[in-house]
């Protein structure tokens, strides 16, 4: 059976998905989001002043899992990160920023188009009417197929009674092998209730390392494996190198769908909330302007990535060469360097959303601060750095 037409609908129910359509909800906009009803396994956390000024639907400290005033990063040696840091709960989250958005629990199969809409067909055999569709996936299904370059995997646990981390501080990164030549970090805190994450993670691998290695570099760490008493397992894969989406697409993505995955860190839901208020109102303008078809996803993609973020971006890029040149000793002396820069300067390379200036003013600056041993590692491959110089 076919639906009424609407204005927008959104394939994806995730963070990015949900925030967009709250958005555009609260803008007039008639939106649906279709997505098989299913929990948020992944653990989302952001520094708070990324977040805070933010609209997600109820006051920020009712929405996390755990909160910390300090940050811990081990390299060579050791940081302590006056800059605040929250979890998500994210049943707490998605309930906030579901709230007032019309669910679909189905699942799109495809888009058809023509000159002024786009027609999805669902499994139930429905179909959905739409002048846009985003797709908010995360894995852009419904977006041309970009070959994975590499990935970000980690294997974690959620347990109690171990007392395995240090409370009233989260642990950002520890790059103290566990296995000489690891090449993988550390990450873990209490959360509020007392359980307590525990995760091996490797930042980037081509191709990913596998998430039983993980399992074995853990265990090592640790003494023992906890798996079997976990009250939670979580196994990270998120892809990264990847080409931008096409922006000619009529489909337009949203989030890690669109490449919001940062190039270095992996992060996106920070810069997905942040980008929603900000793409909504693209969205809004251009219905209002009567744009449709081709013309209406274009000025939706531009505003997704703006001129400015595409520079942004190729800086990132550039960086992630950079640190992929680097053998495994040596990345701990690296953010060693780069958590030792000015907070506003490393801050700011953390998000996607940052004037690329600021960006390429950090990496000038790390490099600048870095002794001769790692700048000579830290020279990114010609290509991209000649690629981020061009698009500043």
């Amino acid at each position: 059976m076919a639906r009424d037409r609407v204005d927008v609908a959104i394939a994806g129910a995730g963070p990015a998905g949900l925030a967009l359509a709250r958005a555009l909800g609260a803008r007039g906009v008639e939106t649906v989001v279709v997505s098989p009803d299913s929990q948020w396994h992944a653990t989302y956390g952001v520094w708070r002043d990324d977040v805070a000024s933010l609209s997600l639907g109820a006051p920020l400290d009712s929405l996390v899992r755990g909160a910390w005033p300090v940050v811990r990063v081990v390299g060579a040696r050791e940081h302590r990160l006056a800059r605040p840091y929250v979890v998500f709960d994210n049943h707490r989250l998605k309930s906030s920023l579901g709230t007032g958005v019309e669910m679909i629990n189905d699942t799109v199969l495809g888009a058809e188009h023509d000159a002024q809409s786009t027609t999805l067909q669902l499994a139930s055999g429905s179909v959905i009417q739409s002048r846009l569709v985003v797709d908010a996936t995360g894995t852009g299904v419904l977006l041309a197929h970009r070959p994975t370059a590499g990935a970000q995997t980690a294997y974690g646990l959620v347990v109690r009674d171990a007392a395995l981390v240090e409370p009233g501080v989260f642990t950002l990164m520890d790059w103290r092998p566990s296995v000489a030549g690891s090449g993988t970090f550390f990450y873990g805190a209490r959360f509020n209730d007392g359980a307590e994450l525990v995760e091996e993670t490797s930042l980037y691998s081509q191709p990913p390392r596998d998430v039983d290695e993980l399992r074995k570099l853990l265990t090592l760490r640790l003494g023992r494996d906890l798996t079997g008493q976990a009250v939670a397992v979580e196994r990270v894969h998120i892809p990264m190198g990847l080409a931008l989406p096409s922006r000619a697409t009529r489909v337009v993505g949203f989030g890690a769908a669109a490449g919001y995955v940062h190039p270095v860190t992996g992060y996106s839901v920070a810069g997905s909330l942040r980008a929603a208020p900000r793409v909504a109102d693209a969205v809004t303008t251009a219905l209002r302007a009567g744009q449709q078809g081709s013309d209406l996803s274009s000025a939706v993609w531009q505003s997704i990535w703006p001129d400015h973020l595409l520079r942004t971006r190729a800086w990132h890029e550039a960086g992630l060469h950079a640190l992929r040149r680097l053998p495994s000793e040596r990345i701990g002396e690296f953010f060693d360097e780069f958590f030792s820069l000015p907070v506003e300067l490393w801050s700011a390379y953390l998000r996607i959303d940052t004037d690329p200036g600021l960006v390429r003013r950090a990496m000038f600056s790390m490099f600048a601060r870095s002794g001769w041993a790692l700048r000579v590692r830290l020279a990114a491959s010609p290509g991209a750095l000649l690629r981020a110089l061009v698009a500043r």
